[in-house]
């Protein structure tokens, strides 16, 4: 069933489930579908966790991500969260896109405890679907990419990305305000507290990811906030061939961080519902 037409893209928030959007020749078309994992389309899953489909607090049909006390990243036990890849609705092809914006609403218990900090799903991409699965956990490599969201203490957000690292230019995600760091091992952490997650209520989060033309550096990621624009970087190396592509969706989420120093204290629930993804610019 179609919906109503959407000029910009960006700001849109919706109503509820799973939303895909897909450029017209004058605008773009929303397109509701169930939130479920046959429009996921999930693969590569950690199949011991699980995602239920719940009410949240507020009583919205949400996916829920479990975090047991004690648990961080996956290898550990016990374990949290989710994690799986996901293409997503069947008739939105995301590696046809230059240009694409995901989107979905968080929601912290209102006695959440972020801890140090721990990762939310975002895009990711690559020279094809394997290699694209490369880049995460300290694992670096030119040939993919990913753009993630992290909580850190006190529920201050930010990106947090894996570009391909032999590439001065990708240095830029380095330097953007209101804080951001980079290493030689793990993802860089970009615009640290450019927003703050609520707690007992929801946070509308969207990032917009423009892939660079091959052998160029003008790539460009933007992080939105209720519909506002608060991180904005250009001139990036995100592919580093014609081959490179967007694959997907990252729907990955748990307290982390390498060391017990990153665990949940406690048993603890986080909510997940109103996904969007946008096709803005073909390839």
């Amino acid at each position: 069933m179609w919906g109503q037409p959407a000029i910009n893209i960006r700001p849109l928030h919706p109503k509820s489930g799973f939303q895909k959007y897909r450029r017209a020749s004058a605008c773009c078309y929303l397109i509701p579908s169930p939130l479920a994992d046959s429009t996921f389309r999930l693969h590569n899953e950690i199949a011991a966790l699980s995602h239920d489909y719940v009410d949240a607090p507020d009583g919205k049909l949400s996916m829920r991500a479990i975090y047991p006390a004690g648990s961080y990243t996956f290898s550990h036990d016990p374990q949290g969260g989710f994690s799986f890849y996901a293409p997503g609705p069947s008739n939105v092809d995301l590696t046809t896109a230059k240009e694409a914006t995901f989107s979905y609403d968080v929601y912290f218990p209102s006695d959440f405890d972020f801890v140090k900090g721990g990762k939310l799903p975002g895009l990711y991409g690559g020279d094809s679907d394997d290699e694209a699965l490369s880049c995460s956990g300290g694992r670096r490599d030119d040939g993919c990419w990913s753009a993630r969201f992290m909580w850190r203490t006190n529920g201050a957000g930010e990106l947090y990305t894996y570009l391909p690292p032999d590439y001065d230019e990708n240095q830029a995600v380095c330097d953007i305000p209101p804080y951001s760091t980079c290493n030689d091992v793990y993802g860089a952490s970009v615009g640290r507290g450019a927003w703050t997650f609520e707690t007992g209520g929801w946070t509308t989060i969207a990032q917009r990811v423009r892939l660079n033309d091959a052998g160029q550096a003008n790539g460009e990621l933007e992080v939105f906030i209720a519909g506002k624009s608060v991180i904005n970087v250009g001139g990036l190396v995100i592919r580093d061939s014609s081959a490179g592509r967007i694959r997907g969706l990252q729907m990955q989420t748990f307290f982390g961080g390498s060391d017990s120093s990153w665990a949940s204290p406690t048993n603890q629930d986080v909510y997940f519902s109103d996904f969007s993804v946008a096709i803005t610019e073909d390839l």
